[in-house]
């Protein structure tokens, strides 16, 4: 029998269940949530859940070979399961400004977290950066490709 932990989830943070009514997903972010392990498809499905509670409006693609999330026409996350870990990817880097000291104690890229477990520590500062890069979004001028590939792609 597989050890199960249960994390508890912050007072606001959407959790992910099928009994969730879901918009109707791309066929290609189906298919890649049902790839990810079950462990990795339960932490990425809770947050995935919690984008689409704070912004209900955010279009769901499959840009860049990733779930993104879109609000008001500009790409704004991305999440990808991969071996080592989960990653969250903020397009719009310039916006992450605001939580320098925060991403300074995290395994960070310049638009990425990148996490192993999602602890209530995170969550909340996921909560954060969600709330406040969609509703900053339209002020972004910057954004970066949700890859290895770290060349800055301008917004018009």
């Amino acid at each position: 029998a597989a050890l199960r932990v249960t994390l508890p989830i912050p007072r606001g943070f959407a959790i992910f269940t099928p009994r969730m009514p879901l918009k109707s997903a791309p066929p290609e972010v189906q298919a890649y949530f049902e790839a990810l392990s079950p462990a990795h498809r339960e932490q990425l499905g809770a947050l995935r859940s919690h984008i689409r509670h704070l912004w209900p409006e955010a279009e769901e693609d499959f840009s860049f070979r990733l779930p993104t999330y879109r609000i008001g026409g500009k790409a704004a996350f991305a999440l990808a399961g991969q071996k080592t870990g989960l990653v969250l990817h903020v397009i719009a880097y310039d916006l992450l400004e605001p939580f320098k000291h925060d991403m300074l104690r995290l395994d960070c890229g310049r638009s990425c977290f990148r996490f192993r477990q999602l602890t209530p520590e995170l969550q909340e500062l996921f909560d954060r950066v969600i709330k406040y890069v969609g509703s900053q979004i339209h002020l972004s001028r910057r954004s970066a490709r949700p890859t290895t590939y770290r060349k800055a792609i301008p917004q018009n």
